[in-house]
């Protein structure tokens, strides 16, 4: 097959995924019918004939192709024609099981916080087809752990599930107790829990009942230190307690 023909079909396929069928790949578009560009190469490069595509293959297209099908903004891409492109919608009769798959190092700050969308994501996607779950999932970690959500528990809770068509089901969050997974290990179950405050003087050895403040940091027996040197130590700690505080985010 020659070049020009090559980008012909690359153009009709990626027309078909981002204009009719994202949810076939994985692929959750976001109000204004876009999705990342390294999601949809992800996608598309499990797929025969198409895995040599590259961010530079969509550009080459965009200047080559007399009609391309694509629309690129930024790291965002959609289809120019989205006049069917199915919506998420609320649907009866909801899988009791639906499935995802997650990052290995998120899944102790799963079990114990919950479910949350990614940064990028507006929605948790879930997947009724277990298989199709860990395909979406390795493309984000090449061993995904395995989440099983119980539907049946999340709506007594009040999550609502939205369908977005071929296995794929949307959700806000998934709270703790709707859902399992394999145990935790001893890395993951550390990993999920907060760091300790190391700020205090390991010089002194507490005892029980004692409280001693950060001898380094508040109470220094150098002398009173002014000007420019207030300002620097100030800025230091500011930094520290900076680096304490506790995000939440579902990185998976």
């Amino acid at each position: 097959m020659d070049i020009s023909r090559s980008r012909e079909k690359l153009n009709s396929f990626l027309g078909y995924i981002l204009g009719r069928s994202p949810y076939e790949f994985g692929l959750v578009p976001d109000d204004n019918g876009f999705v990342k560009i390294k999601d949809l190469l992800k996608a598309i490069r499990e797929e025969d004939g198409f895995r040599h595509v590259t961010s530079s293959s969509l550009d080459e297209l965009m200047v080559t192709v007399k009609n391309p099908l694509l629309d690129i903004q930024g790291d965002l891409i959609r289809a120019r024609d989205r006049d069917q492109l199915p919506l998420p919608s609320l649907e009866q009769g909801i899988p009791k099981l639906l499935f995802i798959g997650i990052r290995t190092r998120a899944h102790g700050h799963v079990m114990n916080k919950g479910l949350a969308p990614n940064e990028d994501q507006a929605y948790v996607i879930l997947c009724s087809d277990r298989d199709l779950a860990e395909r979406i999932g390795k493309r984000r970690d090449p061993e995904p752990v395995i989440i099983t959500v119980n539907t049946h528990k999340a709506e007594d809770l009040g999550v609502l599930f939205l369908f977005a068509g071929q296995h794929i089901y949307l959700a806000r969050s998934i709270p703790i107790g709707c859902f399992s997974g394999p145990p935790l290990s001893s890395t993951d179950d550390d990993r999920s829990k907060p760091k300790k405050n190391k700020a205090i003087d390991k010089r002194v050895a507490p005892t029980p009942g004692s409280f001693f403040p950060d001898i380094g940091e508040t109470f220094s027996n150098a002398p009173h230190k002014t000007g420019k040197q207030d300002k620097l130590s100030w800025k230091h700690n500011k930094k520290k307690i900076r680096k304490q505080k506790e995000t939440f985010r579902g990185d998976y």
